[in-house]
């Protein structure tokens, strides 16, 4: 894959003559070779010699940003398809540590050597802090290990198609994941469905949890949510009621996030929750 090239904007001039090979792809193909230049020179007044495009097309080859055929061109899906998802990557590492610069809903923070408490002013503020430090965590890292034990499991309600591809992307880097969670309603278990859909194994706990855990890597990760709050959520799940499940989601209620970074622990807890497998 090659990112060394600028990517072409269509419709404005390209900066090199790659990038109007690609420009021109990207809106008809397969050409041939001279069929490139002369459009190349039509829609940018592109004035070198057809040797240096036959020069940018066997290097875009080279390098699987083309396909060739028959002595035809077209840009390579799959260079398009990783492009694509390192982009993302990208997006989410940035926006990820922007959001861990700037937490919204944080109205308490205790610092450790191994150990960081955070207090927030709702559930759905520390749910949105975990997901974003999971993220920029995992897409660092490759075969890491994520469990995670909840009371109640109703984030996959909520999830849109960037959670699906989410979650396809960080087992594509190897990772693996144990989902416990003790709630007995048909939309937890929906949730449940579609983890197993995902490739996540995921298993109906016997007991509940004093409070949710997630660990990965080196990190065991405790969410402490008032006894009343989970008592609402459970009882809305059990009703059905998607909207106020969001109500209680987002009401005032102090929950505290306490993160130990303890490799020999994380380890542990890991294998107590899979051996529950």
């Amino acid at each position: 894959m090659a990112f060394n090239l600028i990517i072409p904007e269509i419709n404005n001039n390209p900066k090199n003559t790659k990038d109007a090979v690609i420009s021109i792809l990207a809106i008809e193909w397969p050409l041939s070779a001279k069929k490139i230049f002369y459009r190349i020179k039509k829609q940018y007044r592109y004035s070198h010699t057809y040797q240096s495009v036959h020069k940018a097309l066997k290097e875009l080859a080279e390098k699987s940003v083309l396909k060739e055929k028959n002595g035809e061109y077209e840009i390579n899906i799959s260079w398009i398809k990783n492009l694509q998802s390192f982009t993302d990557i990208v997006e989410t590492n940035y926006y990820a540590q922007k959001r861990l610069n700037d937490i919204s809903g944080l109205n308490e923070s205790k610092h450790g050597e191994d150990m960081i408490m955070l207090g927030f002013k709702s559930l759905f503020d520390a749910e949105k802090y975990l997901y974003y430090f999971m993220k920029s965590e995992l897409f660092k890292k490759r075969n890491q290990t994520v469990c995670y034990q909840v009371r109640h499991d109703w984030r996959p309600l909520f999830y849109l198609r960037a959670e699906y591809n989410y979650f396809k992307r960080l087992k594509k880097k190897g990772h693996r994941f144990y989902f416990l969670s003790y709630g007995r309603s048909y939309l937890e278990e929906i949730s449940r469905n579609f983890y197993r859909m995902v490739g996540i194994n995921v298993l109906k706990s016997k007991e509940s949890s004093m409070s949710n855990v997630l660990v990965f890597s080196d990190y065991f990760i405790q969410i402490f949510i008032p006894k009343d709050v989970e008592n609402k959520i459970g009882a809305m799940l059990r009703k059905k009621d998607i909207l106020g499940l969001l109500r209680v989601l987002d009401e005032s209620s102090p929950v505290k996030i306490i993160m130990h970074k303890d490799r020999s622990l994380a380890d542990e807890m890991k294998k107590q929750i899979i051996k529950k497998f």
